[in-house]
């Protein structure tokens, strides 16, 4: 990993190891309502924010991008041998799409909701990363679909949307997520992608090396929202992990759960396969998080990690 990657990965580590934080935050003297997050973030990553507030509540309301995110908050009690009263928090994971246009934006909070609530309120620049050109050939009706499965792949995408439309309220995951297969990345997230000499957009995901037939597990807990076989993207399980964060995995050779089904985190979901647009086997891994396909890399375990370099 690169140092900034290394960096991003503590950060996220830092700020779900709560203890941590709130000795710092109890010796400290701290306001009622406090945020923390990252001050510089890349595009199409996504990134954990964390609020705490001093006094009761059920809620927070995080404001991104002209959105507001509820999560719920969970009582934390504190050292007593500090002389410490118990505090509440929640994290929330939050995107910065790919295409921002913005150099910066504000991150704010409030305890519960409601326009007049007081907000505490925290900026975030953003920068880019090194998108290489990856070039490659695949079956020519994936780059040139026939006349005749356009309604199918219209009809993909609209079950795709019904599934990321659906929602849990309560977080069912915990940071980091578990690698689906133990392997080094063949493709990184954000590739600039040419497909038989035709350029086709950027790659929205994480390509994971993998054998026909490996298993594929969950990366953590959550309820299976889609399962099938779609044009692009082959045999597919999607799920929802709780407060806007969903996985995918793509290219299956077999699906080995149902929707609806609730998994764990470590729970087999899949085989490897080269199912849908592929040059051969593999684990396509997209991570959704408010509704924007992130960089899933800086959440996962670690794999082979002395074969992976960031773009």
């Amino acid at each position: 990993m690169s140092a900034r990657m290394t960096k991003f990965v503590r950060l996220v580590l830092a700020l779900l190891t709560l203890h941590v934080f709130f000795a710092g935050v109890a010796a400290l003297a701290a306001p009622p309502l406090v945020l923390d997050a990252p001050e510089t973030v890349a595009r199409g990553d996504a990134f954990p924010a964390l609020a705490v507030s001093e006094a009761p509540t059920k809620a927070f309301t995080f404001y991104w991008l002209g959105k507001a995110y509820e999560a719920r908050a969970e009582q934390v009690n504190t050292s007593a041998a500090a002389g410490s009263a118990p505090r509440w928090q929640a994290v929330m994971l939050l995107p910065v799409p790919l295409e921002e246009k913005e150099a910066a934006r504000d991150l704010s909070v409030s305890v519960g909701g409601g326009k007049e609530a007081p907000r505490t309120a925290h900026r975030i620049a953003f920068f880019d990363k090194d998108r290489p050109v990856q070039k490659l050939n695949v079956d020519k009706k994936f780059v040139d679909p026939p006349a005749d499965e356009m309604a199918r792949i219209k009809a993909d995408r609209e079950l795709v949307r019904q599934a990321l439309a659906q929602r849990l309220p309560e977080r069912q995951w915990v940071l980091p997520f578990v690698r689906p297969v133990p392997s080094d990345v063949s493709s990184f997230y954000g590739l600039k992608r040419v497909f038989n000499g035709q350029p086709r957009g950027v790659h929205k995901g994480l390509d994971l090396r993998g054998q026909q037939g490996q298993q594929v597990i969950a990366c953590a807990d959550g309820q299976v929202v889609l399962t099938g076989n779609l044009y692009f993207s082959g045999n597919v399980v999607y799920i929802n992990h709780g407060e806007g964060v969903f996985t995918a995995y793509l290219h299956l050779s077999e699906i080995l759960v149902q929707n609806g089904d609730r998994v764990r985190k470590g729970q087999v979901v899949g085989l490897v396969g080269a199912t849908g647009r592929v040059t051969g086997p593999h684990l396509h891994l997209s991570l959704l998080v408010q509704g924007e396909s992130v960089d899933p890399q800086p959440f996962l375990t670690t794999g082979n990690a002395a074969k992976e370099k960031n773009p």
